[in-house]
């Protein structure tokens, strides 16, 4: 064919296109040019390509040279040279990692959908993670690989089979064997396969290892043999493919020439950094710098072997040192840029990377280093263009591969973004970093064998980093394996301190305290809620700014009585706290004293363990929950919630309606809940979020006596709640919270048929009426500011607060006509009842805070602070007076598995808009915020223990005491109502024994002392009340996703009980005592791939009917009768 570029006219009849003449002209002038596949469909990609690497295309002749991103067909010859390396990725997943003198013939695809190739000579690392999907055929032995990962090596006469984990069948004319994890075989022409012992066999794969550079070396000098820089450069670009043998040789003998060879030393302690060797790295780095003060290599290299040795204070330091002596060291800068990032120096890391950029913009380093410094503050693109650069610069550099799949996983990206994973992985196959994050790319996809399979590799590759660790018990966690995960996440916190390696000591108190959260959430699956707590507790204490220990404090507190103002308080400390995230908000969990039945409240199956992700990126989720239950229950919620680029959102709708357990503890809530966030930068985060209630209920409260029940009490409540929060990090180790909300609402409280005191002559001097209706219309407004310092040794939270309820009770009284015969002279209103009376209740309220929590050594954590109260109003808990509230706490862990807590400090129960506050809601791991009548003050002291004996054995126990005074009005003289206060004391000693004696089994017992003690003059409902309550509890867990559980809970209670709560005057105390037992049991079964979870289950199977009084308000320990009920509950998608 001849091409003619002339006129239009002839060139349809020259030249069938422009294109076709392009590429005949092309091949002419340049036949070393590389060309795509030209077959229908390619089945292999080079992803990675070092050195000299070259394919001869089917039915062709010439070797043409492989670029980054080229294709192949079937019979292409891919043949790596001395000193390259090459990536080649099959259509069908497999990665091949090609050593050098390696060649490789692609067979195509099977029709069974496996790839085929031909290792003719060389060695190739496999990684499959698709069963039966990849077939090696040598001249001694096929292999078929069934999902797993190994080394292939042929010489002249063997081929070597090793597997690192999963599968492979080898075979040949004379015999097969099945090779599995750490085996491996050879094979010999003519003779069937044979095991072979193998130590280490990843050592098979060394030549795949990734060293950090420290010099800039050119790929095309000559080597002078009698020169050690010389021969270091070389050495360099040797560690660059992998060569450390080869790298040593040429160190040996540089350092023969010339013993104090800085570069030398430089690269042999960057060998043994990687080869884990870390006080040799250190002395080698030391000596480098020693030989020459002004080289860069030596200073990069000490950075290293100090972070190695978990001194990234000293590794920053040299760096520093380094940048100002040479500020035109563009590796210096790189490795600056990361250091900074390992202290959540944001904005310097990026500015240390574009520096770098702008002095070496060609360089794979600097280039890697700005992509992880951009992915930091959430800009993916920059970050991706960056990560790009480095993989064209450096393809055999796993991190900018690492760095591009976790951008385009932030973007949604999820398979794209998991197959970069597996290139890096493919390049540092001993990466235990690379494995984990895998691990996780494959846990997003829902594959929970790969995903395991990843963690388990990076647990061998680096048994003390505790990264693989905690993301295993996590998803053991979320596949109904809670005794599994436990022991992961144990070891996880062990090996914490190792994480200092490449964390800051705060980050690594973030690390603690999220592990401590987590492994809190465990406990709460396998039934240990009290260990749950403890570890809330210890998380936000070693480090409050924790978003995930706040949290999972909110979620448990749940399942407590009388601590829904801590729970509610500590949801919205962990939204302010948490970064952009796809953490959904139920309109349940938002909302205090739902009035729920215990068994049936949000904690009994939350939807929590359906929304850990991972790794964040932009998706939409749903979640929803239905219950259906015995005498009318019905509940549904569902949420929607998403991520897309710098805002989050989630919204929710929540009904749920009972008739109750006997008559008039009906309830019908109606929730609804909108919540956007939007983060300019990952320093600064502005939240907004609506809350909206209407209730209807009556009188749910348990009391012992049936005549103590309002039969005719209704209660109504409509309430609209606006939120404002913000929270900015001045500092890496500072931080800003604002939270700022305004409510408006009603409620109202009306008994039609009341029969009160005063006409029946028991107290002739009390009014009786026989109906009231309290309307109470409010406004309320407060804002509050914390600022949240920390450091190595002591964490401080400051905070303050001022809200103003503009609030006035609305009274309607009915007086009973029996009262006119004892008060004759007494005006008779119309109809018997007095008009509206309105009393003012406006409150101000402002409160200050101060708490330090000291770390004075690493088993001891301090809390000293104290709040000061100011009020003024006209509301009747108001007394106008200052209140200083000293606190003070410690936790002590004496020995390993041993924990101490003390505690002793006053607290003011002021009025809360929503209940809600960010000052901390316990000292020392004790509750400060109980819901108490408003205006009560209070100290409490508390002691506890808490002990592991063995692995899986936790007992322990504790003592508190709460001495209050609470106010409330004295009416005795009704023209002269006046605010008095009541003694009230309640005591608790709790202890317990939980054992987890087989990977499916989990045992529990408690006992439970409680004793309250009040003053006659407000009793409610209670003068002096003893309880005695110990469970008994068993529950199974199945890998299956199948579980169920068992509680036996015996209980005794004795006490003095008087008539309806506040108005007891004129009735006399009556004892009563009981003594019961009941039964609750569950199934459950978790659907696969995390999608939800089923439960079926009853309370008070027996339908057993007991007297018992509860001291909660508001929200019911246990029922007289029997609950079957049924929840479900989604995760989508």
């Amino acid at each position: 064919m001849r091409c003619v570029m002339g006129k239009a006219a002839n060139r349809q009849t020259t030249c069938s296109s422009l294109l076709v003449c392009t590429g005949i002209l092309t091949g002419l002038l340049f036949p070393a040019t590389s060309f795509a596949a030209t077959c229908e469909q390619s089945v292999a990609k080079a992803m990675a390509v070092e050195g000299k690497v070259d394919v001869r295309h089917a039915e062709e002749t010439q070797w043409q040279p492989v670029k980054l991103h080229d294709t192949f067909c079937p019979g292409d010859v891919i043949r790596v040279q001395e000193r390259s390396r090459a990536d080649v990725a099959l259509s069908n997943q497999p990665m091949l990692r090609l050593d050098q003198n390696t060649t490789m013939t692609l067979g195509g695809i099977k029709k069974e959908g496996g790839s085929l190739i031909e290792l003719v000579k060389g060695a190739t690392h496999f990684f499959s993670r698709v069963p039966r999907n990849l077939e090696v055929r040598t001249a001694f032995v096929n292999a078929g690989v069934e999902g797993t990962e190994g080394v292939i090596r042929v010489t002249d006469d063997k081929a070597e089979v090793t597997i690192f984990e999963g599968k492979v069948v080898a075979a040949n004319e004379s015999g097969t064997l099945s090779i599995t994890d750490g085996q491996s075989v050879v094979a010999e022409k003519g003779k069937a396969p044979s095991y072979q012992t193998v130590v280490k066999p990843r050592d098979a794969v060394q030549w795949a290892l990734y060293y950090p550079p420290v010099m800039e070396v050119s790929p095309d000098v000559a080597v002078k043999e009698d020169d050690p820089r010389s021969l270091a450069g070389r050495a360099a670009r040797s560690l660059s493919v992998g060569r450390v043998d080869e790298a040593n040789i040429d160190i040996d003998r540089a350092l023969k020439l010339d013993p104090k060879n800085s570069d030398a030393l430089s690269l042999q302690s960057i060998i043994a950094v990687v080869q884990n060797d870390k006080d040799k790295a250190l002395t080698l780095a030391q000596q480098a710098v020693a030989a020459d003060q002004n080289s860069a290599s030596a200073k990069t290299a000490l950075s290293y072997a100090q972070q190695a040795r978990f001194d990234l204070d000293g590794a920053r330091k040299t760096l520093e040192q380094e940048v100002q002596a040479h500020p035109d060291n563009a590796l210096a800068w790189a490795r600056l840029a990361e250091l900074r990032a390992s202290f959540s120096e944001l904005d310097g890391a990026l500015d240390a990377a574009q520096k770098a950029v702008a002095l070496k913009p060609s360089l794979s380093r600097t280039q890697t280093v700005l992509g992880f410094a951009y992915l930091l503050q959430v800009k993916t693109t920059e970050a991706k263009a960056a990560f790009t650069k480095a993989i064209e610069f450096d393809q055999a550099d796993a991190m900018p591969r690492l760095g591009l799949g976790l951008a385009k996983f932030r973007e949604g990206s999820v398979e794209e973004g998991r197959r970069e994973m597996e290139v890096a992985a493919s390049l540092d196959p001993n990466n235990a970093m690379i494995r984990s994050y895998l691990g996780k790319a494959y846990f997003e996809e829902k594959r929970s064998d790969m995903t395991e399979r990843e963690y388990k590799n990076a647990k061998e590759l680096d048994p003390k980093d505790p990264t693989p660790f905690f993301y295993d018990a996590l998803q053991k966690q979320l596949t109904n394996r809670p005794v599994e995960a436990l022991k992961d996440m144990e070891q996880a916190i062990e090996l914490n301190k190792n994480r200092a390696v490449y964390r800051s000591q705060l980050q690594m108190d973030s690390d603690v305290a999220a592990r401590s959260a987590s492994l809190g959430r465990i406990y709460t699956d396998l039934r240990f809620q009290y260990l749950g707590l403890v570890e809330g507790w210890r998380s936000v204490n070693i480090d409050p700014s924790d978003f995930t220990a706040h949290r999972f404090l909110a979620d448990t507190y749940s399942t407590l009585q009388r601590h829904e103002i801590a729970r509610v308080s500590e949801l919205m400390v962990s939204q302010l706290l948490q970064p952009l995230s796809i953490t959904p908000i139920q309109p349940s969990l938002a909302v205090s004293n739902q009035f729920l039945l215990a068994s049936l409240g949000p904690g009994a199956s939350s939807f929590n363990e359906f929304n850990t992700l991972m790794v964040n990126r932009d998706r939409n989720t749903a979640l929803s929950s239905v219950l259906v239950g015995e005498r009318g229950t019905f509940g549904a919620e569902m949420v929607a919630a998403g991520i897309h680029s710098k805002v989050s959102y989630s919204v929710g709708l929540s009904n749920f309606e009972t008739n109750g357990y006997r008559g008039n503890t009906d309830q019908r809530d109606q929730l609804g809940n909108l919540f956007l966030q939007f983060s300019p930068s990952p320093d600064t985060s502005i939240q907004v979020e609506y809350r909206l209630r209407h209730l209807r209920t009556g009188d749910t409260q348990l009391k012992f006596f049936e005549s103590a029940y309002e039969p005719n009490l209704r209660v109504h409540e409509d309430r609209n709640i606006y939120r404002l929060g913000v929270r900015h990090n001045l500092a890496p180790n500072s931080t800003l919270l604002g939270s700022f909300i305004y409510a408006n609402g009603t409620s109202s409280q009306t008994d039609p048929g009341l029969a009160l005191l005063g006409a029946n002559g028991t107290c002739p001097t009390c009014v009786g009426f026989n109906s009231i209706r309290i309307k109470t219309p409010e406004d309320a407004l407060t804002g509050e500011l914390q600022h949240q310092f920390r450091s190595t040794y002591v964490n401080l939270i400051t905070g303050g607060s001022i809200a103003h309820i503009n609030r006035r009770q609305d009274l309607t009284l009915g007086l009973d006509s029996a009262f006119f015969g004892i008060c004759p002279a007494c005006a008779i209103p119309p109809n018997n009842i007095y008009p509206n009376a309105t009393i003012p209740q406006n409150l101000t309220h402002g409160t200050l805070y101060e708490y330090a929590l000291l770390r004075p050594h690493p088993t001891v954590l301090v809390t000293l602070g104290g709040s000061l109260d100011l009020r003024s109003g006209e509301a009747r808990e108001s007394t106008g007076k200052a209140m200083l509230n000293p606190k003070a706490g410690i936790m002590w862990e004496p020995i390993n598995g041993t924990l101490i807590r003390l505690a002793a400090f006053r607290v003011m129960k002021r009025t809360l808009i929503n209940n809600q506050t960010l000052e901390s809601t316990q000292v020392g791991g004790f509750n400060q915020f109980f819901d108490d009548i408003n205006g009560s003050t209070g100290w409490r002291y508390g002691a506890a223990v808490n002990q592991k004996l063995t692995q899986g054995l936790y007992v322990g126990g504790e003592a508190t005491l709460r001495d209050l005074s609470v106010p409330f009005v004295d009416s005795t003289d009704p023209s002269n109502p006046v605010v008095t206060r009541s003694g009230w004391q309640e005591y608790l000693i709790r202890g317990y024994a939980f054992w987890t004696p087989h990977d499916w089994i989990a045992l529990r017992t408690e006992y439970l002392y409680e004793r309250t003690l009040r003053a006659p003059n407000l009793t409610a409902g209670v003068q002096s009340l003893e309880t005695q309550r110990v469970p008994i509890g068993a529950t199974f867990f199945h890998p299956s996703g199948f579980q169920a559980s068992v509680t036996g809970t015996i209980v005794w209670q004795e006490g003095r009980f008087t008539g309806i709560p506040g108005l007891e005057l004129g009735r006399a105390p009556q004892d009563g005592s009981s003594s019961f037992v009941t039964l609750d049991a569950g199934i459950g079964y978790r659907l696969p791939d995390r999608y939800g979870l089923l439960t079926i289950g009853a309370t008070n199977i027996t339908n057993r009917k007991f007297s018992y009084f509860d001291t909660d308000f508001n929200n019911n320990f246990m029922l007289p009768v029997r609950m079957v009920f049924a929840k479900l509950t989604l995760a989508l998608p």
